[in-house]
């Protein structure tokens, strides 16, 4: 949107629409900053949806995506609030699928399964539970008997 003072800013067209803009509105500082803020909030929530539908996403690693983009905290807390309650954004889903991922192609223990996921911005609790559960006693036997018959005789 061009304003007569020469700037401009980017407004959605579901907010134009829901503001129900017309060329030549006049508009004051407080319905501009308005306006501003909405465009903030959807193309938050724009940007979010796409960077998941490229690869799954924790809550920690969406929102530092999202503040480098350069969005306020207020826009990304509430595009990661939509994300979770869609469905979209899971971190123990995340957890789990990386880790399993993760223990069937490398041969690694629960530290390092531990460590992959916290630097992927899965919480701490999370991130133990998860390689207590893909590290389990068995799942570690099985991985040492795989990397002992790979061993050279």
């Amino acid at each position: 949107m061009r304003l007569s003072d020469g700037s401009s800013c980017i407004v959605p067209a579901e907010v134009v629409a829901g503001e129900a803009l017309s060329t030549g509105a006049v508009l004051d500082d407080d319905r501009l900053q308005s306006l501003r803020s909405r465009s903030e909030f959807v193309l938050a929530r724009s940007r979010a949806l796409a960077l998941i539908s490229r690869s799954a996403q924790t809550r920690r690693g969406l929102a530092q995506k999202l503040e480098a983009r350069g969005f306020g905290a207020e826009a990304v807390k509430a595009a990661i609030d939509r994300m979770a309650e869609l469905g979209y954004l899971d971190d123990r889903a995340f957890a789990l699928d990386w880790a399993r991922v993760r223990i069937a192609s490398r041969a690694e223990g629960w530290k390092a399964v531990y460590r992959g996921l916290l630097g992927r911005g899965v919480p701490r609790s999370i991130a133990g539970e998860t390689a207590t559960e893909v590290c389990s006693d068995e799942a570690e036997l099985e991985m040492a008997r795989r990397v002992a018959g790979n061993l050279p005789r």
